[in-house]
């Protein structure tokens, strides 16, 4: 079983560092300058293809693509190319969660299995309660679980998400074990991620609607969004349409070995006695993956339609005008979740750094991120088809940087 806690670790210090971006005082970046300047990062860190969107005071100012969706079929990238945003999923189903909310079909601090198909019961601890703000804000007591092993190449998963559930979460269960993917506490009094809470806050849309959270979303926030690309389904896209994950390989030039870490490549350079530079020159595509835990990452979608969801969401209107949530729940979904003994930043699903509000993404072949400041109405998102290593994220440390002195 090949669970990814390392990703999280790096992505924790990623973010740390991401979100410390020199303020006001810093003279602005002109939109010509990021067109040289991005390219020229690529190039250094090896990224075959960017997205990026810059949001100020909640109109579009700067949307523009780079390099190559697909380098074996010479395919650039484009408005259109969809890309796997992977975790920035999770707040965009936590806006259909508080539409549901808003709609009396959810509740969110009642139990969640007055909902569900099946009971979920902590078996480390006696009469816990566990809500959908929990599984929201990281806190019901549930570990996390992630496991590349479990994917479908380029297509989606045969089990569904019950069965993928009740599978780690009910006795009985072939992944069960003796409740492994429960924690101690009682819920809401530790806060560790989760990709697995987000998996069953996707059930609880499918448990009160009657229909997937895939199906659900595609027909309401997506539909009055006109989100037309944004799918969790792979079943439902063109495969040739989304932009192709690709894992990246440090080459020794002149010399012909390529090594896939930092450590081997020390190793190699110890064991020679010799510093020739090291470039990124090897390219390995991974397939698309169809995730049964997909309420976790997976929607693909197009930067146009991401940047239309991310102004849509700072002036709370969809395409018609109408409210995307109350105010109430608008004000829910930026409000801080846990006491701040637990969590000082964590939100519905968003999670709070320095004042910027947002979340990244990473996958297979794949590193976004997407962070905005609710009051300002400025913000970002960045797309890369590239796995997350030292370099891409100080790439996107990098644009991150320079896209907000726009």
């Amino acid at each position: 079983m090949r669970k990814i806690y390392l990703v999280g670790l790096i992505a924790t210090g990623i973010l740390t560092f991401l979100l410390v971006v020199p303020g006001e005082q810093e003279q602005s970046v002109g939109i010509d300058n990021i067109e040289e300047f991005i390219p020229a990062v690529m190039r250094e860190a090896a990224i075959p293809g960017i997205a990026v969107a810059r949001i100020k005071e909640g109109e579009l100012a700067l949307q523009q693509v780079y390099g190559m969706a697909d380098i074996e079929a010479g395919k650039p990238v484009t408005q259109d190319t969809l890309f796997n945003i992977a975790s920035i999923s999770k707040p965009i189903m936590g806006v259909t969660l508080l539409q549901l909310v808003d709609d009396n079909k959810l509740s969110l601090d009642e139990d969640i299995n007055s909902y569900l198909p099946f009971k979920v019961d902590n078996p480390h601890i006696e009469g816990e309660k566990i809500t959908l703000r929990h599984l929201a804000s990281h806190s019901a007591a549930i570990k996390d679980y992630f496991d590349y092993g479990t994917y479908a190449e380029n297509r989606d998963p045969s089990i569904s998400l019950e069965q993928h559930l009740h599978s780690l979460l009910v006795k009985g269960g072939s992944l069960y074990g003796s409740g492994d993917y429960y924690l101690t506490n009682n819920p809401g009094e530790h806060r560790e991620y989760s990709n697995l809470s987000a998996g069953l806050a996707g059930l609880l849309v499918e448990s009160v609607t009657g229909q997937s959270l895939a199906n659900y979303s595609r027909d309401t926030l997506f539909y009055s969004l006109d989100m037309e690309t944004a799918s969790w389904r792979l079943n439902e896209i063109d495969l040739s349409s989304i932009a192709v994950p690709y894992k990246v390989e440090q080459c020794v030039p002149y010399v012909g070995l390529c090594v896939d870490s930092e450590a081997e490549k020390m190793n190699y350079l110890i064991g020679r006695f010799i510093d020739p530079p090291f470039e990124y020159k090897q390219f390995h595509p991974y397939a698309h993956s169809g995730n049964p835990q997909y309420p976790d990452g997976g929607v693909r979608v197009s930067i146009a339609d991401l940047s239309d969801f991310l102004l849509a969401l700072l002036n709370n209107r969809d395409k018609a005008g109408a409210q995307i949530l109350s105010d109430v729940m608008y004000q829910e979904m930026f409000r801080l979740q846990l006491p701040v003994s637990v969590s000082e930043s964590q939100r519905f699903f968003w999670r709070d750094r320095n004042g910027r509000i947002g979340h990244m993404g990473t996958d297979l072949g794949v590193f976004v991120a997407m962070y905005f400041e609710p009051e300002s109405k400025d913000g970002f998102i960045i797309l890369m088809n590239r796995d997350m290593d030292i370099k891409s994220a100080d790439a996107m440390k990098r644009i991150a940087i320079r896209l907000m002195k726009i």
